[in-house]
């Protein structure tokens, strides 16, 4: 990819991908293949955005399960655990010398993240668990740039809808 001037790898994380409905059951795109892959990357000479489903599984407009060690949580033990989780991956890639130079905090989040506690019906709640996740990165490294993934780039009302809330 780097001989054909890519420059940037997104590589996604999930919670447990080896949970029960998790992504796989072999643990791709966890921490530890996450990692391998960024150090690949970083070999190349390349950049590493780190996007955060928060999930076990795919998240998405239609879908933005829970992991399922958050399930059963009130929502100030949510936000803490999706600040906790996001600080300590942080720091584990820096301790192994691939830091993101961009996370994405939550994947195609126009409807929300972590439902049902972070759906976009309830802009408070959305906001803090955002808020948890982006001050999770600001307090492991405040250089990562930090971005927000929306679905809903060709729907300019949709898209505006989000924005204006968020």
């Amino acid at each position: 990819l780097k001989e054909h001037q890519f420059n940037w790898v997104r590589l996604q994380l999930f919670n447990n991908p080896r949970a029960t409905n998790g992504y796989s059951a072999a643990g791709f795109c966890d921490l530890e293949h996450t990692t391998q892959m960024a150090l690949r990357a970083k070999a190349a000479g390349m950049h590493f955005l780190l996007d955060f489903h928060y999930s076990d599984t795919w998240a998405d407009p239609q879908k933005q399960f829970k992991p399922r060690a958050w399930q059963g949580m009130d929502f100030d033990a949510l936000t803490k655990a999706m600040h906790d989780y996001t600080r300590e991956v942080i720091v584990e890639l820096k301790d192994k010398g691939v830091p993101p130079e961009m996370v994405q905090v939550g994947n195609e989040i126009n409807h929300g993240l972590v439902w049902p506690d972070g759906r976009a019906q309830d802009w408070d709640k959305l906001a803090a668990l955002l808020k948890a996740g982006i001050a999770g990165v600001r307090d492991a490294d405040p250089s990562i740039r930090i971005m927000l993934h929306i679905a809903c780039g060709g729907q300019n009302a949709e898209s505006r809808s989000f924005l204006d809330n968020a």
